[in-house]
């Protein structure tokens, strides 16, 4: 456990043996889930911050007619509750469960604050976990905001480009997860990639792309 705890963004710059002493001086409750576990529900209250073990969880919205998207998916030492344990509304706005047999380990609020207090390296790792997923957020944020979705596609492509600093690069997601990350249907998503490779601006094979023209691709979001 120490190990995975040592990959994770929340326990960043901490040797093994002052990590086990941080975890016994604030307290911890590990969980372990079941395939498809439910677990927490959408406006269930948030009350810890979760550092995923094992497996696998998925944070998604379900709708009433039983479609869900799947917004993020968490491996081992990632982070969830993070961005609500301290707000005025903590609670949850999506639907957090198991991907596959997992197990997470739970700090509560009051034993976090606790560690913040007496640990400044936890506290700049949460600062900085804080700062990443706002990060993230606003560039999701601007993608949306886009009219069409060839804009959409380009700017998240060249937000690739810029983080590989290469115009050759492997992106993270599946069609799937690209086009719940887009806000858009998964054939619609294709079929425009396959038009934005016949128009000569970018060429893939599954998760690999290629830019052709970098000023025809940014020339896309001006249209």
């Amino acid at each position: 456990m120490l190990n995975i705890l040592q990959k994770s963004i929340l326990f960043k710059n901490l040797a093994p043996e002052n990590i086990e002493h941080l975890l016994k001086f604030i307290g911890t409750e590990k969980r372990n889930y079941d395939k498809n576990e439910t677990i927490f529900l959408e406006d269930d209250l948030c009350d810890s911050v979760g550092v995923v073990l094992e497996g696998s969880v998925e944070l998604q919205s379900i709708f009433p007619s039983g479609k869900v998207i799947t917004h993020l998916e968490l491996s081992s030492s990632e982070v969830f509750g993070e961005g609500l344990i301290f707000s005025q509304i903590n609670r949850y706005p999506i639907t957090v469960s198991s991907k596959n047999k997992s197990s997470v380990l739970y700090i509560k609020k009051e034993n976090l604050i606790h560690g913040l207090l007496h640990h400044p390296i936890l506290l700049q790792n949460l600062l900085n976990l804080l700062s990443d997923k706002l990060y993230y957020m606003n560039n999701k944020v601007k993608i949306l905001s886009l009219s069409t979705l060839r804009k959409k596609i380009a700017m998240y492509l060249l937000s690739q480009y810029k983080e590989s600093k290469s115009s050759s690069f492997d992106i993270k997601l599946n069609r799937k997860r690209l086009s719940e990350h887009l806000a858009v249907e998964r054939p619609s998503l294709s079929r425009e990639l396959i038009r934005m490779k016949d128009d000569g601006l970018i060429d893939f094979d599954q998760s690999s792309f290629k830019i052709l023209d970098i000023e025809a691709l940014e020339a896309e979001l001006f249209k």
